[in-house]
């Protein structure tokens, strides 16, 4: 040690070895429990990389690989940013990819239709490589949320009892290394634009929102209300307008990214298998694209397949008349923040809970867009403790019932990198079939209850922010 100015002074190298300047000054005196808690995670983590894994994992591999090979894009409902994200992750660690599995994925004569094709590769050598190397960035998205949430919550107990919660979810384990889904990518962005926006940083805030439409589309219904925060805090005809070119800005530049990305990159003609039906068939026939069976331009699709999977009403007119009860649940639900006084970080926090909230009460939604809203979920249990907690795990119990719905695909085929009989396994609800059980109006039931639970809970939050606590004294 040298002795600079009267005080003591460590190696140059020490303070780039300092873990805890990464975290706030409100936890730091907590950073001995913070950092057995994270080391913790990035154990029990590693052990999940390479062992489990579904077939929409191998299906972003098999994109990534083609793309980082043959510089050729797969068309799909997911945004192409994802991919190149991975091919580049594929490139830098091409001597250890697996060479059966590349040389499958690259073949000119590679097994079609596409949905079964990535289903064959879970159990080819080599497949705990290859999901190690796809989970890699999906580890470094989700460390590093973990440890923002500790900067979005300023309380010091609430902050390490989020960062816990987060840590050991397990929706965030079952979605991101189970699965294998790469969601965790754009949570990570939404959770830094309320950040920024807390500290009342908008440009990064935007910045933030675009980075998370950019790979997924997801985070688009956020906007309108950000929109109307920022138009509220401002004066004038032109300084509102400058604004809300800004916020327009921050919204189509991803879209625009996404769309030149799937036109201008060469794409790769998979040939598909016209004999097969359903949501079988994928690919070209002639000049046609056929997305899970259905022609047409894959982007859109994926916007369309939300729409169609929202609870809807209808009529008995002959006239077809047909009320889609999210997007109704979702214009209340602005006008209601439109009409809002005093709105803050906070209510726009609580605003955005409740949106998600009413997606999955009134959405048939796949397992990994259940964790747009963990965040969110679990910032409001770490502050307000045992009144939401048992809500919360009521909802992620029904949450597992609800995707026996999906019955192998959720449950038995991950197996499969561990397990490669799993891959011929039935699914529990096929279990429960094979009994004698009503496995589907079991399936029924939990989702009533878990939607139940969910408008439950978004009532609680609409009365505390939009009703009034009692009546006044006269």
């Amino acid at each position: 040690m040298n002795e600079v100015g009267g005080k003591e002074s460590g190696p140059w190298w020490a303070r780039y070895t300092d873990w805890t300047r990464f975290l706030p000054e409100t936890v730091k005196d907590q950073s001995r429990r913070i950092g057995k808690l994270l080391l913790l995670g990035f154990a029990l983590r590693v052990v999940l990389l390479p062992i489990f894994g579904s077939t929409d994992a191998t299906t972003t591999a098999w994109i990534g690989t083609v793309l980082m090979a043959k510089g050729q894009l797969i068309l799909s409902n997911d945004p192409p940013p994802i991919f190149y994200l991975h091919a580049l992750i594929f490139e830098v660690f091409r001597p250890i990819y697996p060479a059966a599995i590349f040389n499958r994925f690259v073949s000119p004569v590679a097994f079609t239709p596409g949905v079964l094709f990535p289903r064959s590769i879970l159990s080819e050598p080599g497949i705990g490589i290859l999901l190690t190397l796809v989970k890699l960035p999906y580890l470094a998205f989700d460390l590093a949320s973990a440890v923002l949430l500790l900067w979005l919550v300023r309380e010091p107990k609430p902050a390490v009892r989020a960062l816990k919660m987060w840590l050991f979810n397990p929706i965030v384990l079952y979605v991101t290394y189970f699965f294998g889904q790469f969601d965790i990518v754009a949570v990570f962005f939404v959770i830094l634009a309320f950040y920024f926006n807390q500290h009342g940083r908008r440009h990064g805030a935007l910045l933030s929102l675009s980075a998370a439409i950019l790979f997924k589309d997801f985070a688009i219904v956020l906007v309108p209300f950000f929109l109307v925060l920022y138009l509220e805090q401002k004066r004038g005809l032109f300084v509102r307008s400058k604004e809300f070119l800004k916020v327009a800005l921050a919204t189509t530049v991803p879209l625009a990214a996404q769309f030149l990305l799937a036109v201008l990159q060469t794409p790769f003609y998979e040939s598909a298998n016209y004999a097969l039906t359903g949501d079988l068939m994928n690919g070209f026939f002639g000049h046609t694209l056929y997305n899970r069976g259905v022609p047409g331009v894959p982007l859109i699709q994926g916007f369309l397949t939300f729409i169609g999977y929202s609870v809807k009403l209808t009529s008995f007119s002959p006239i077809p008349d047909v009320i889609y009860l999210f997007p109704l649940a979702y214009l209340m639900l602005f006008v209601a923040w439109i009409l809002l006084r005093r709105k803050d970080a906070g209510k726009l926090w609580n605003a955005t809970t409740i949106l998600f909230l009413l997606i999955y009460a009134f959405n048939l939604f796949h397992p990994q867009w259940f964790l747009w809203a963990q965040p969110f979920f679990i910032v409001l249990v770490a502050r307000q403790g045992k009144p939401v907690s048992a809500l919360y795990s009521g909802i992620v119990a029904f949450f597992f019932a609800y995707i026996l719905y999906f019955d192998a695909i959720a449950y038995t085929f991950p197996l499969t990198p561990l397990i490669p009989a799993a891959e011929f396994w039935p699914g529990p609800a096929s279990v429960m079939r094979s009994v004698g059980l009503p496995s589907d109006l079991i399936v029924n039931l939990a989702r009533t209850a878990f939607s139940g639970l969910c408008l439950a809970w978004a009532l609680r939050l609409f009365r505390a922010e939009w009703l009034p606590s009692g009546i006044p004294d006269q």
